[in-house]
């Protein structure tokens, strides 16, 4: 009987734990269900946007011209007002923001029979955004051509930054010309003639004089020797060559240069003397004559590039050159009977353009002289035209100097 109500009670337990525990299961499996739909839902709706992101870019792939192929199709910038302002107001439609005085531009094509995007400034409409919101009477007149429009070529244009004399080249560089000559190897050593003092204002044969110069990179030194051209009177025309008023001297002459970033200090000094006659030709008067005995000079030039390509060089300093009146005596030597000194700062502006057919323009004011310069390229890297042109202002000529002075020479310069 015992045994019996044991089992009973047992069983009673057993059954309400089974009333109790059924609904339990049944709620878990409800609940994991659920878990797993709301699971597969959030990666279907990621797939979708994942698909949805790949559509737009493929979309906007398709609205957009490729770029290396866009310098090649047919572009023009609109002209006509009314045909702008009708392609404004759909940009306007379409609550695209552009600048007000912008440009129109057109990309059709390779036949111009589709336009492939029209642009106001930044603001553009690709392809689709044409065919879909850009009425076909709009396109039609855009790609008809019987308007004012300016054709354009948007393919990058060759830029050419030519070479120039003096910058250390790659073998070997030369040039000649009426003011001088030189010669400059790839280690920068090589040999210079100038002719005149340009440094002062007297170019040319004006002074007389002539300087060769070795080349040491930085520096140059060399001799300072007359020379017997230009003491003829005859010339009857205003761009005749002149006569020179200088008698050369003999003596040394010397250069140095400290490159800077963009800028140089730069300082030359030249002394020569006359101590007796050798060649009756190098003298501009038998018995008495003027000639340059000194010129120093100290300098600051800063070099601007106003575009690639386009350099402007402004160079300030100090100079003092100092002229000298020689007398022949009876046995042919050379008495010094005056010297007169002049001290002035130095300006000079220099242009330079070395994109495509390259030219320059320099202007220097010392001891109230003016000197100009200017020269251009007439045979891609190998013909030049040079001209330079000095006169003094402010005050009356010297009595060694022209109230003018124009020299035009070509020059061959080679640089490889």
């Amino acid at each position: 009987m015992k045994r019996t109500r044991t089992i009973l009670r047992g069983g009673f337990v057993l059954a309400i734990s089974c009333l109790f525990m059924a609904p339990s299961q049944s709620t878990a499996q409800k609940v994991m269900s659920q878990a797993d739909s709301v699971e597969a839902l959030n990666e279907l709706l990621e797939r979708k946007k994942a698909d949805a992101e790949r559509m737009q870019r493929m979309l906007e792939a398709v609205n957009e011209v490729d770029s290396v192929y866009k310098l090649r199709y047919p572009t023009w910038i609109v002209l006509e007002e009314d045909l702008k302002e009708r392609i404004r107001r759909t940009f306007k439609v379409r609550k695209i923001d552009f600048p007000p005085s912008a440009d129109v531009q057109v990309v059709a094509n390779p036949d111009a029979r589709e336009i492939l995007e029209v642009s106001i400034g930044d603001a553009r409409m690709g392809r689709n955004d044409v065919h879909s919101y850009m009425s076909d009477s709009l396109q039609n007149a855009i790609l008809d051509g019987a308007y004012v429009r300016e054709v354009i070529d948007p393919r990058p244009q060759e830029r050419r930054v030519g070479q120039i004399y003096g910058v250390r080249p790659r073998f070997a560089s030369v040039y000649a010309s009426a003011f001088g000559a030189g010669l400059l190897f790839s280690n920068a050593w090589g040999v210079e003639a100038k002719l005149g003092f340009e440094e002062i204002g007297y170019h040319f044969w004006s002074t007389g004089s002539m300087r060769a110069l070795a080349v040491f990179d930085q520096f140059k030194i060399g001799v300072l020797f007359p020379i017997a051209n230009g003491t003829s009177e005859e010339h009857s025309q205003p761009l005749d060559i002149r006569p020179r008023k200088l008698t050369g001297s003999i003596g040394f002459g010397s250069e140095f240069q400290v490159p800077m970033e963009n800028a140089s200090i730069n300082a030359m000094l030249s002394i020569g003397d006359i101590s007796s006659v050798t060649n009756y030709r190098l003298l501009t008067d038998s018995m008495d004559f003027y000639f340059v005995h000194t010129v120093t000079q100290l300098s600051y030039s800063h070099r601007l590039e106003l575009s690639p390509g386009h350099l402007l060089t402004l160079t300030g300093g100090l100079g003092y050159h100092q002229i000298g009146h020689g007398m022949v005596q009876p046995d042919l030597s050379v008495t010094t009977t005056d010297k007169e000194d002049f001290i002035s700062p130095v300006l000079r502006v220099e242009y330079m353009n070395r994109v495509s057919n390259m030219f320059g323009a320099s202007v220097q004011v010392y001891s109230a002289i003016v000197h100009m310069k200017g020269w251009v390229e007439l045979i891609r890297n190998l013909l030049y035209l040079d001209l330079q042109y000095y006169s003094p202002i402010i005050r009356d000529a010297k009595p060694w100097e022209q109230s003018y002075f124009f020299m035009l020479s070509p020059r061959i310069q080679v640089i490889y």
